[in-house]
């Protein structure tokens, strides 16, 4: 008889006091207030809702933003709408006609915008 373990790793403990430590460094830098405009790129006049909670004990934000609307946020809710894409899949132009119509490239827009008052 032959018994062999498959799929059995070692897996590396992150020491704790270090990971707390990094982790209340970026919970730092991420709740540093910065003023900006907000524009929805997709709705423009609209405005987007939704709540936000990257950190665990944080409490849940909700926040609703209008087009054109100048407020302050944090740095981390910033970069979360700024990195906030779609993708828009393009068909080939030559497609072969015995292809499976699975689009072959795409392209990346950006859906919202956060724009800090130092640029404006």
């Amino acid at each position: 008889m032959e018994v062999l373990e498959i799929g059995r790793k070692k897996k590396e403990k992150v020491d704790l006091m270090a990971a707390k430590e990094l982790m209340e460094e970026q919970r730092e830098r991420d709740s540093k207030m910065i003023k900006g405009m907000f524009e929805f790129i997709d709705a423009q006049g609209g405005w987007l809702e939704f709540t936000y909670r990257w950190y665990p004990g944080e409490p849940i934000y909700k926040l609703k933003l209008i087009h054109g609307e100048k407020c302050e946020l944090p740095l981390g809710i910033v970069r979360h709408l700024n990195n906030t894409k779609k993708k828009i899949r393009k068909m080939s132009p030559n497609l072969d006609p015995n292809a499976r119509g699975v689009p072959t490239t795409f392209e990346v827009q950006s859906r919202v915008r956060f724009t800090t008052l130092d640029v404006l």
